[in-house]
This record gives C-alpha cells, sequence and structure tokens, in this order.
C-alpha cells in the first residue's frame, strides 16, 4: 500500500535559494504581515524597487494590535504604488479557519503567490501552507519568501545573565521575545481524529519563552517527548542552542529523544518530522507543537500538508516583549518553491485512487 509520507521522504525537494530581487508581474498576489520587526518590510521594498504593476497585496492585521506594528505603513505603500491592497484581520486568540478566508482571494486569474513570512505567527505559517497542500486552490505557483534579520537577541551576555538569576530564583520571568502563553490554540482544520490513541508523543521546538514548552507538556502530559532544538547558521550564535535546552529541562527520561537541526534548511527538519512520523505513528498519538524557527515552521506546514493524523497544538504567547528586544535590520532574503509539493500531492492522490 502507498505511503504518501514514505513518497514524500523519497521525493527530491526543491532548495531555498537566496534572492537580491523579484519581478513581480501583474496577476500575481503577495501574503504579508506588517509586525514590528525592520525585516517585514524587506520584500515590499524589493516589490517598489521593482515598480510592479498589476499586484495584490493581502495584509494580515494582528488582533489584538501592537502600537508598533507596521500594518499602516503597508497599506501607505500599496496605495502609492497602485496596488490592490486587502486588509485581512488575524485574531491570535481566535485563529480558525483564516486560511477559507484567505482563500478566497484566490481568483482564477492569479499567476503567483508569494507568502511572506518573515512577520507571520507561526500558527498562521502552517494554517497556509497546510492548506495550499491539502486543498485544490487552483493556484498555478506559490513561493515562500523568508528574510534574515541582521541581528538576533538576546546577546549571549544578556542570556547567560538571566540563566544564572533564574538559577537562584527558579520564579524568575526571562522576558526575550515572548512571554507566557495565552493559551494553546487548537484549530479544527490542523486537529487529528487519532488524538484520543495512547500513549501520547510529544514533538516540540523549545524556543527563548520556556512556557510555551511547559504549557504544553503540562496540558497534553505526554508519555514521551521529542525535543527539536534549532541550530543557527550562524557559529556565533551557536550558543542559543546551549541556552535554549537550559531553559526547556522539562524531563530526566533518558528514552525521550533530543534532535538538534538547522534553523535555516527546512529540508532538515521536514526530513526529521517524516522520520519521526514513520518510527512513531502506529502506535503512538503524535502532537507537534511549532514553535521553532519560521523556517522550521514552513517544514512543519509542508509535513502538515501531507499527514493529516498529527495533532498541532500552539501555545499563543500572552504577550511579547518591547519591539527594541527584537530582531533588527533585514538581511538575507530567500525564496523556496512549493510547486513540487503541491503537484507532488495531486499526483500522489491520482496514483491512489488508479491502485484502488
Amino acid at each position: 500500500m502507498m505511503r504518501i509520507d514514505r513518497e514524500l521522504l523519497a521525493a527530491n525537494w526543491p532548495k531555498q535559494e537566496p534572492i537580491e530581487s523579484i519581478e513581480f508581474q501583474a496577476g500575481d498576489v503577495l501574503l504579508v504581515c506588517g509586525g514590528f520587526e525592520d525585516r517585514v518590510m524587506a520584500v515590499l521594498g524589493m516589490a517598489v524597487t521593482s515598480q510592479s504593476s498589476g499586484l495584490t497585496v493581502l495584509n494580515f492585521e494582528y488582533a489584538p494590535s501592537v502600537e508598533s506594528n507596521h500594518f499602516l505603513q503597508v497599506s501607505k505603500i500599496c496605495e502609492k504604488a497602485g496596488w490592490n491592497h486587502i486588509r485581512i484581520e488575524y485574531d491570535r486568540c481566535n485563529p480558525s479557519g483564516i486560511f477559507d478566508n484567505v482563500a478566497k482571494y484566490f481568483s482564477p486569474d492569479v499567476r503567483r503567490l508569494y507568502i511572506d513570512i518573515s512577520g507571520m505567527s507561526r500558527l498562521l505559517i502552517v494554517q497556509l501552507i497546510a492548506g495550499l497542500i491539502e486543498k485544490n486552490n487552483n493556484i498555478p505557483a506559490v513561493s515562500i519568501l523568508y528574510t534574515e534579520a541582521a541581528s538576533y537577541p538576546p546577546t549571549e551576555a544578556e542570556a547567560r545573565e538571566k540563566l544564572a538569576s533564574r538559577a537562584l530564583d527558579p520564579s524568575a520571568i526571562f522576558s526575550f521575545i515572548s512571554i507566557g502563553v495565552y493559551d494553546l490554540a487548537i484549530v479544527p482544520e490542523l486537529s487529528s481524529s487519532n488524538l484520543n490513541r495512547t500513549p501520547t508523543r510529544l514533538i516540540a521546538f523549545p524556543s527563548f519563552n520556556p512556557a510555551q514548552l511547559f504549557s504544553v507538556n503540562s496540558i497534553i502530559q505526554p508519555a514521551k517527548t521529542t525535543l527539536i532544538h534549532g541550530v543557527p547558521p550562524d557559529l556565533a550564535l551557536s550558543w542559543r542552542t546551549d541556552v535554549i535546552n537550559q531553559l526547556n529541562l522539562i524531563s530526566d527520561d533518558a528514552d525521550d529523544q533530543s534532535l538538534t537541526i538547522s534553523t535555516l534548511d527546512y529540508s532538515e527538519c521536514l526530513s526529521a518530522l517524516l522520520r519521526l512520523y514513520d518510527e512513531w505513528s502506529e502506535f503512538n498519538s503524535l502532537v507537534l507543537s511549532p514553535t521553532g524557527s519560521k523556517m522550521q515552521t514552513v517544514a512543519v506546514g509542508i509535513f502538515r500538508g501531507f499527514v493529516r493524523d498529527i495533532q498541532i497544538i500552539y501555545p499563543t504567547p500572552l504577550h511579547f516583549a518591547d519591539p527594541t528586544d527584537h530582531t533588527h535590520g533585514a538581511k538575507q532574503v530567500y525564496e523556496l518553491n512549493l510547486d513540487i509539493f503541491i503537484n507532488f500531492r495531486n499526483n500522489f492522490l491520482v496514483g491512489a485512487e488508479i491502485t484502488q
């Protein structure tokens, strides 16, 4: 019997390619989210430079809103360029069904869909990518765009100082990036009918907000856990893996798994997820919490687009640290073509019908 996860693991995947410019054309649709990081404006800047005409921009605006977000700036750029600009609210506290809300704007005339994930919520990234792969939306071509930041907080000195203070006072809050957890978001479109199968194995990505992992772990109470630790491509940031690991110690169980993979290369993460699924899915209920890097989250979205008996649970941050404590500047922009994955799923389903 054909298994789509094994077929996908054996397939040739596209690489994310560094790009210096994009020539948007009439009929292109760009999905952006004007958060408060500097890098969210990089792709729009490329569009302005290329003097693109006939571009449609779908601008996700977070609710609850943050004053420092770039939503108004995005609107002004679109208006000045003469682009078709559509504002879409994304309620982080009630995120269900966002893909269907967006898909209604995908007309038959769309040439290529670009998704700029640089300022997007991780749950939104998974919802969009999984929806595009799962459903036949008649979109001929899809690209993911991602902009690296020039600098990533905290500094090593700041992080180690926090760790030291936390060792003296376990109740001390580590407040970089995001703080606390508002709730666990479980949306119907990313739910699994196998959630009641026992035992449960949690697959999670530790972060600088340890409350996210602790919250998921305490509510799910998994029998076993697989932690996927990110390794930054910049060797000068390699200390982050160790610090995040120390912040997120939740178990002394020697049978629990711990993996380290790239924060930038989505293919490493996708390969790891497919192998974990092959190893554990037959007799375990798998719960996946996508709190890793943006490109790791792209891998989660692709993975969930093919494998539906995985429960996605996202610990929505309670609030975010001051924008000055987030990333600064914009560096390299990458493009990842998703056409191969969408075509692969469509062709697999046709092949499965023929063999029945």
